[in-house]
């Protein structure tokens, strides 16, 4: 049987206040049926909206503890703890060449200009594959060498091994892994303190994929997207980062055909976007609308068929959205 709560002024999101009340909210009746049988590919759901916790699904088999393997949207928390380490100082700036930073003789040309800026934008240039070999999917040597197509910034391709470059330069930046710093920036001021994160070959936090957390815990991390970075009085992340972030700097491309920032998707508007997600195949996502100050996190099962049958998307944006802006 599927798991459905609810919870008012939830004390895992207030910084402090009363202990919290449960209570069934009309606007979600029906719901935890709907995705039991119309959509059960989805396997855990979190819906906040202020610091109101006022939905939660967890399908049979899992429950709250149960850490999501999040495929891509570890792309936009590697976002965030870039973020965290320019407000620390540990990159001069997004236009710092990721080169400075990697150990061994830098390549010319191109891949010498390339910069934080262009791996988080996914502008980096270089010719995107599907599959890639663990034994150098996180070795810089080979990142910065691969095939080149554009000159960095020339234009959007979505591509996974940039994101693993990526984190090599801020493991390089900050001196420790790209999981050890965001647990210690990121996750520890959230009181989030179970996750895992996979590592390459070479030791390196995968940017591409590879991070899982509780879908509690990913709504944590929407929530200080749409807090501008701010926490309990404390800056984990620079406010113009985070608007930098969620404003588009090219019009993007496959897989979702939105606009882009730093490794968010957004829906179109001008200026920084007013809704923006991370996404993850099979059907993980972030969804946050700041109109609203309402945050989504669901979690899907990982497999060609739930990609296929992309049954996450249509609940966040029809039930799931209705029944939030209702409540």
């Amino acid at each position: 049987m599927q798991r459905r709560r609810f919870l008012i002024c939830a004390p895992w999101l207030a910084a402090g206040g009363s202990a919290a009340q449960t209570a069934s909210h009309p606007a979600f009746d029906g719901i935890a049926q709907h995705i039991a049988t119309q959509c059960p590919d989805v396997e855990s759901v979190v819906v906040l909206r202020d610091e109101r916790l006022l939905f939660e699904y967890y399908k049979a088999g899992g429950d709250e503890d149960t850490l999501r393997d999040l495929q891509s949207v570890t792309k936009s928390v590697l976002a965030m703890a870039v973020g965290a380490a320019l407000g620390q100082g540990a990159l001069r700036s997004l236009d710092q060449p990721v080169t400075e930073l990697l150990p061994g003789d830098a390549p010319a040309g191109d891949a010498a200009a390339l910069t934080f800026r262009h791996l988080l934008t996914m502008t980096a240039g270089f010719a995107t594959v599907e599959r890639f070999a663990r034994a150098t999917a996180d070795d810089p040597a080979f990142l910065l060498r691969r095939e080149r197509v554009a000159a960095p910034g020339a234009r959007f391709a979505y591509d996974n091994l940039s994101a693993n470059l990526l984190s090599v330069a801020l493991q390089a930046a900050v001196g420790r892994t790209t999981a050890a710093f965001a647990q210690q920036q990121l996750f520890a001021p959230l009181q989030i303190r179970d996750f895992a994160w996979a590592a390459g070959a070479g030791g390196h936090s995968l940017g591409f994929s590879g991070l899982r957390l509780r879908c509690r815990d990913m709504a944590q991390l929407g929530r200080l997207m749409l807090l501008q970075g701010q926490w309990q009085g404390r800056a984990l992340l620079p406010e113009a980062y985070v608007q930098q972030a969620l404003t588009a700097h090219s019009p993007g491309g496959p897989p979702a055909n939105l606009p882009y920032g730093y490794l968010w998707w957004l829906l179109p508007s001008d200026g920084e976007a007013q809704t923006y997600f991370a996404s993850g195949y099979g059907g993980q996502m972030l969804w946050v609308h700041r109109p609203l100050n309402l945050v989504i996190a669901a979690t899907s099962e990982v497999s060609a068929g739930s990609q296929a049958r992309a049954q996450v998307l249509p609940l966040v944006r029809t039930q799931l959205f209705r029944a939030a802006a209702s409540a």
